[in-house]
Order: structure tokens, then C-alpha cells, then sequence
């Protein structure tokens, strides 16, 4: 299955995002939520020591944050996810794996202003539930406290 790559168009000289564009998204379960992240920005899932193992990875680990840990003070049981976007990247633990979904960008939300200063881009809709994007750049480790900025 193809998606759409491309999430903008030109309007006038202004970039502006392309309404009809498809986003492919690696649907997941965390902290008893739906949540996503950009599938392309995923390189690997799986156990982490393999991860560790690879020496070839374009991405290294960085950050080791179990996501049921930090939004609900459980720990996932399920996969890693090596979460990569330039030279960040992330080792994200998840409850399980649910699918890739294209996704229209136009069926995604905002998040609210009052809600935008957490990690959270938007909101999704796949058949009846609802799903959160999240970015992982901006996840702050547990052991580090807030970020100012």
C-alpha cells in the first residue's frame, strides 16, 4: 500500500499543508490510549538489545522512555520502538502495536491551544476510537524534569 508523500503545496509562494495528502502512521497502544507517531520515523521495532546490537543504525538510541511509565505510571510489557528524526532519536516503549494506517491529513485535529505545550501534534480518528499524535521530540525523560523553552 502507497501513500502520498507529499504534505505541502505551494500557494501564492506560501507553503501551506496539502489537505489531500495521506500520512502513513504507526498506530499504537500506550498508557491505556491510541496513539501514533509518523510511520517514516520509525526505523525499527522490536526488543531492545537487538536495537543495541546493530551497529549500522543511522539513529542511535538516545532516550529510553516507556510511555506507559511516563503517562501513567505503569510499565509497558510490549515492543520497543526506535523512534529516529534527524539526529533525535528515541527508544519508545510501547503496549502493543497496533497497525499502520494512512491517514488523510485533513482527518486529523489540532490539539487545543491550552494542550499544545505537551507532547501531543493532534487528534485521529480510526473507525470509532480515537487516537493522539504524539512527538517525540517533545517527551521529556522522567529523570530530567520539565524542559524551559
Amino acid at each position: 500500500m502507497r501513500t502520498t508523500v507529499a504534505l505541502e503545496r505551494r500557494s501564492g509562494g506560501v507553503r501551506e499543508p496539502d489537505p489531500d495528502a495521506v500520512v502513513a502512521l504507526l498506530l499504537f497502544e500506550a498508557a491505556d490510549c491510541l496513539m501514533a507517531v509518523p510511520a517514516s520515523e520509525v526505523s525499527r521495532l522490536g526488543a531492545l538489545e537487538s536495537q543495541a546490537a546493530a551497529s549500522d543504525e543511522v539513529c542511535t538510541s538516545g532516550e529510553r522512555i516507556d510511555l506507559g511509565q511516563y503517562f501513567s505510571g505503569h510499565e509497558s510489557e510490549g515492543p520497543w520502538l526506535q523512534w529516529c528524526r534527524g539526529a533525535r532519536s528515541a527508544s519508545l516503549r510501547v503496549a502493543r502495536v497496533v497497525e499502520v494506517l494512512p491517514c488523510p491529513i485533513r482527518r486529523l485535529a489540532p490539539m487545543p491551544v491550552w494542550l499544545r505545550a505537551g507532547p501531543f501534534w493532534a487528534v485521529g480518528v480510526r473507525d470509532e476510537d480515537v487516537f493522539l499524535l504524539v512527538d517525540p521530540a517533545r517527551l521529556v525523560p522522567p529523570d530530567r524534569g520539565p524542559r524551559e523553552g
